[in-house]
């Protein structure tokens, strides 16, 4: 089993700007600070009538010294008062399905070492990645981690599925957006991740969260309303935060069409390329996309590059990024098959149960607050008493991120003391 000495600093890895994380590696390596040794063995799981879990990995234990260390040097200490224990991970493969058919896929598991009472689960959608290296199963210090790992040091069990497309499911095109494979996928993981936490002995609280910002709030809110939609034994939320997750899919589209632009077209790529997958469209990229981009977009998300330089090769004009036919048929309300799927795996229109905190910035640069708003305001009209709406002000989609976290943090941890 790994035990880890250096950290790569940052709550969130894809959050944090290179120059940044460079100086703060180079700061941590001449720090050295020295692992906790785990001197404790747990026992080698029995395969016991597993439905979902097929393998576990051991990814190592991080100590609480370390983490307390990253957390200050991304700037971030006000977590250091929440972090008490050093965690262990573990890489969990298991079964889900895509289109139908059953395929392995791939999560990570982290909790507390040294904490004899029972602790509750959090459920975690990550946010959206394209290189294969960043999924969350490939947890590695100092060079790849999400940061939601170390939830588990807060005292509690942190379950975060790769999605599809990902990890062991590499070789698939990530079904972005999609309502089925966004909760289908979560749900399997958490289950198998159950298997293996009765097979661990693991103590665990009756309080299971679930949060997720930007895809990762899309994950969480798809998985939510599928729960309560379709009730699934040994799974029950007890509470969920989701911010700019981008709920209302059509409204999505037809904004960035009258804004004329969208900042992250790697998006759009990706959106446009798995619909066409998952709906057996088989349409030419061409059909959507200008050239030379229509011929470059299967490389480009083909999982060897990261979201950044996938933006740098695109354009965030739509005049230059895609096809002048599509942009006039979307207007005109010519495009049904793509219509159709943006509202099929839209997740605002419904009344949710659970309490829900949707949280979003006024001055996100990537999805409008508008969204956020319309969804909570559609969600208390269909009769829901149990959803609120946050606004915050922090400036751009990826620092606003980082509110939301302590926002969550702290409200999970009022719930979790109640």
């Amino acid at each position: 089993m790994k035990n880890y000495t250096l950290s790569f600093p940052g709550i969130f890895k894809k959050y944090l700007y290179l120059k940044r994380i460079l100086t703060i590696v180079t700061i941590v390596l001449f720090l050295s600070v020295s692992c906790t040794k785990e001197d404790n063995v747990e026992p080698e799981l029995a395969e016991n009538n597993w439905s979902y879990l097929q393998d576990t990995i051991s990814l190592g234990n991080v100590p609480v010294s370390l983490i307390k260390l990253t957390t200050k040097l991304a700037g971030y200490p006000q977590f250091n008062e929440y972090i008490k224990y050093s965690i262990r991970l573990y890489k969990i493969v298991y079964t889900t399905t895509y289109k139908g058919e059953t395929v392995l896929a791939s999560g990570v598991i982290s909790y507390p070492t040294g904490k004899t009472d029972s602790v509750p689960k959090m459920m975690v959608g990550n946010g959206l990645i394209f290189a294969d290296v960043d999924a969350p199963s490939n947890f590695n210090l100092p060079f790849n981690y999400t940061g939601f790992e170390f939830i588990a040091s807060l005292g509690y069990i942190t379950l975060i599925p790769d999605m599809i497309g990902f990890g062991e499911s590499k070789d698939l095109l990530f079904p972005i957006h999609h309502y089925e494979h966004s909760a289908n996928t979560m749900i399997d993981f958490v289950l198998a991740c159950n298997e293996f936490i009765k097979d661990k002995n693991l103590l665990v609280k009756e309080k299971t969260y679930l949060t997720g910002y930007s895809q990762g709030g899309y994950i969480a809110m798809a998985t939510l309303k599928k729960i309560e939609e379709s009730p699934v034994p040994g799974i029950h939320i007890d509470a969920a935060a989701v911010g700019a997750g981008g709920f209302n899919l059509t409204y999505l589209l037809n904004n960035a069409l009258a804004e004329n632009t969208y900042s992250a077209p790697s998006h759009l790529a990706l959106l446009f390329s798995s619909y066409n997958i998952l709906y057996d469209w088989n349409r030419p990229l061409s059909d959507f996309f200008q050239e030379p981009f229509a011929s470059q977009i299967p490389d480009l998300i083909s999982g060897n590059y990261d979201r950044e330089y996938i933006d740098e090769q695109l354009s965030t004009n739509f005049d230059s990024l895609l096809n002048p036919d599509f942009i006039i048929n979307l207007k005109n309300e010519n495009e049904p098959g793509l219509i159709a799927a943006l509202e099929e795996n839209s997740v605002y229109n419904w009344a949710p149960k659970t309490t829900l905190r949707i949280i979003h910035s006024v001055n996100d640069d990537r999805i409008p607050i508008t969204d956020s708003e319309e969804t909570y305001n559609t969600m208390v009209a269909n009769g829901s008493v149990s959803v609120s709406f946050t606004p915050i002000e922090t400036e751009g989609h990826i620092n606003s991120g980082i509110e939301f976290v302590e926002l969550v943090f702290n409200w999970f941890e009022s719930l979790n003391n109640n």
